[in-house]
């Protein structure tokens, strides 16, 4: 049986992909704000949730300036459930003035979520959506839209199921 140099060059490529893999996992993450408390029940009207920075300290406004210039902040939704599938996709929006009207085509869009695979979940269920709005956020600091707190609207696209319940268990904004 030939080993020797042979088998080191075969194990090579996995050990760089393994590393590769533990430095991605050892990445410094910070939640920025949250929802978290009550999960977040949708249906048939938009809805606002506040986010708020985890612990007492800095306002989000002035954590959002310290978010360095190779790091992004992404909007995440965990814990996505219903008991029956809504059939209508929930467009999302970041900072969405009250006076100004829910729409895609607004830079307040963040992008849209759906339940398809989340019928019966389980609030732990450890899938997450997640979106890039770093552009977003430093779009809001430069016009002093972004105080303490910020708000999340979430808006059905179209008339859900009327047994649907779908409900979001955190709405987050995280810093990577």
């Amino acid at each position: 049986m030939r080993t020797g140099r042979w088998a080191f060059w075969l194990l090579l490529p996995v050990a760089a992909v393994t590393t590769g893999v533990n430095a991605v996992a050892a990445e410094h993450v910070e939640t920025l704000a949250t929802s978290a408390g009550a999960p977040v029940k949708l249906g048939a009207e938009p809805v606002a949730v506040t986010l708020a920075p985890p612990a007492a300290g800095k306002a989000l406004s002035a954590r959002v300036a310290n978010v360095g210039q190779n790091r992004k902040v992404y909007l995440v939704a965990r814990g996505l459930g219903t008991d029956e599938p809504p059939e209508t996709i929930y467009q999302i929006y970041l900072g969405l003035p009250p006076d100004v009207a829910p729409s895609p085509d607004a830079i307040y869009y963040v992008g849209s979520l759906n339940f398809f695979h989340a019928v019966g979940a389980a609030r732990s269920d450890p899938r997450f959506l997640s979106f890039d709005v770093t552009a977003l956020l430093r779009t809001l600091q430069s016009r002093h839209s972004l105080g303490d707190n910020t708000t999340v609207t979430i808006v059905p696209a179209g008339r859900p199921r009327a047994g649907a319940k779908p409900v979001i268990a955190e709405v987050a904004l995280v810093e990577q």
